[in-house]
């Protein structure tokens, strides 16, 4: 199987050298000629949750440069220049092969548009990284993958698949992608909303009363918007039952949700979500995929989502440099 990755970031970064290191053919595609050129000739590092790696890659800096045709196009880039991407790969990908998404939040239909849905695969990232200054990668989570085709097929070449990824993580195909992704979306518009919101690694936020209350109020939207849209969520990690939020508003139940809320500052304490990494370089947020999907969905099916899009607008004026991050702003924001 001939595999070909475009965007070695945290993600894609790490996933290329785990499939390279276990003997995949593996191409690369980053537009950093920096980057490019160090991965090429000293490799690209992993250290973290998987352990020390590094892997000198096949590595081009522009799709123009490819001359191979692949069985699978893995993309890893940031959401906004997916579809891009994946018009630009279409020679480049035999016929019945397969594009992956790897971006955190619901971007198959993006990827559907272009390249069609029954060539179309969802991967739900189950691990956490980091980029470094010095262009190497800390993981900085490691959990199980999920994908499967748009279109549900379980048929021999998304197992296969899922087999090459199991060279990253363990991994499992599923029929009902979408739903696994938004099972994955609700618990990274919790953190990857905050975050930004107040400038503080997943921990520190956390340890604010307000911050668990707003990540408690973004996952119950997320869920109703869910239910409306007839799509049955599955639980995060088997531990998030997102559907239990819906069961009352009692007190002492808010209590219970959020002592699991609590569990998840101590096991993510130190991480930097992507949203904030990404404010740190200067760029522009995922927050379009993230709280803002959650708003759009919600207006389709006629579910207020009031949070989520306080949170959503507010962390737009951030990214306009019309507000700073800081722990004050959770004040601000109205449950």
């Amino acid at each position: 199987m001939k595999l070909v990755l475009v965007g070695a970031g945290s993600i894609g970064g790490t996933t290329a050298v785990m499939l390279s290191e276990k003997g995949y053919r593996i191409d690369v595609v980053e537009a950093n000629k920096t980057r490019a050129e160090k991965i090429r000739t000293e490799g690209l590092k992993l250290t973290g949750a998987l352990g020390d790696h590094c892997q000198k890659m096949n590595v081009f800096t522009d799709i123009d440069e490819l001359t191979e045709v692949y069985d699978v196009c893995i993309i890893a880039t940031k959401y906004f220049a997916l579809a891009a991407v994946a018009e630009k790969m279409l020679p480049h990908v035999k016929p019945d092969g397969l594009f992956v998404s790897m971006q955190n939040g619901i971007c198959t239909g993006i990827l559907a548009d272009v390249v069609g849905e029954g060539r179309t695969v969802g991967c739900m990232i189950g691990f956490g990284a980091t980029l470094l200054p010095d262009g190497d990668i800390n993981v900085t989570s490691k959990g199980e993958l999920k994908i499967g085709r748009l279109n549900g097929a379980m048929d021999a070449k998304i197992k296969a698949l899922a087999e090459v990824y199991c060279a990253l993580l363990p991994t499992v195909a599923v029929p009902n992608i979408e739903a696994t992704l938004y099972s994955k979306l609700i618990v990274n518009s919790c953190i990857n909303s905050i975050a930004p919101l107040t400038g503080e690694t997943v921990g520190k936020m956390l340890e604010s009363k307000k911050a668990k209350r707003i990540f408690l109020e973004i996952a119950r939207e997320g869920t109703k918007v869910a239910k409306a849209a007839g799509m049955k969520v599955p639980p995060y990690a088997k531990v998030l039952n997102y559907n239990l939020l819906l069961l009352s508003e009692a007190d002492w139940f808010k209590n219970v949700c959020t002592g699991v809320v609590t569990v998840v500052g101590k096991r993510f304490g130190d991480v930097r979500p992507s949203t904030l990494q990404s404010l740190d370089r200067g760029e522009k947020t995922e927050i379009d995929i993230f709280n803002g999907y959650i708003v759009r969905r919600g207006e389709e099916v006629g579910v207020p989502t009031p949070v989520n899009k306080q949170i959503y607008d507010f962390i737009k004026k951030i990214e306009a440099g019309e507000e700073k991050s800081c722990m004050e702003n959770l004040e601000r924001i109205e449950l």
